[in-house]
């Protein structure tokens, strides 16, 4: 017994070191606001690809995967397929997960635009006007509560005084969210095959 407890000892202060570590991602300046908004956004260089082969490929991908993915809502859409305009454009609603097993799920409805700007050599993405539609919980009127990103994600909402991840807003909504357009990024660049983000 002497002998697990004096390696529980040993090995807590990795195991608290390693969490730290990965919050480290999440912390002050993860998420961008530009003029009271929060925005994220990558530049993409796709050596050797028109805008139009870039335009398909992308035009695919936020269609069938984005769009039709297995979270989304019905009401999911693209609003434009950049054939005029260059611009692909889609407004998403789907199911953003928190916690899901047998016995909990814990989810938002989470909305946002996502804006493709294909060119010769390389693509602009862009995720926009973040919503959250949000059950608190007990509540009897089965309400949801919308919420904008501003509301909880910013590093003002969502971290503590020491700069430390807030349970429900920095633990829940920025985390998630963060790792949702880490997904939605490099999902837009696997489409093409062989981008690199820039900046």
């Amino acid at each position: 017994m002497k002998k697990i407890l004096l390696l529980l000892m040993f090995v807590l202060p990795f195991v608290v070191m390693a969490q730290a570590e990965d919050e480290s991602r999440y912390l002050r300046g993860a998420v961008p606001v530009e003029n009271g908004y929060v925005v994220f956004r990558q530049h993409y260089v796709c050596a050797g690809q028109s805008q139009e082969e870039l335009r398909v490929a992308l035009l695919n991908y936020v269609k069938e995967q984005v769009v039709k993915g297995p979270n989304a809502f019905p009401q999911a859409r693209l609003t434009d397929t950049g054939d005029t305009t260059g611009y692909i454009v889609a407004s998403v609603e789907e199911t953003l997960y928190f916690r899901r097993s047998a016995w909990v799920t814990h989810f938002t409805r989470f909305l946002y635009q996502l804006v493709v700007t294909p060119s010769d050599g390389g693509f602009d993405i862009e995720m926009r006007h973040l919503r959250y539609l949000y059950d608190e919980g007990a509540n009897p009127q089965n309400l949801l509560y919308n919420y904008t990103a501003e509301d909880l994600i910013t590093d003002a909402e969502a971290l503590n005084a020491k700069g430390q991840l807030k349970r429900l807003q920095g633990k829940k909504f920025r985390r998630f969210t963060l790792d949702r357009r880490d997904e939605l990024f490099a999902g837009a660049a696997r489409a093409v095959g062989n981008a690199v983000a820039t900046r």
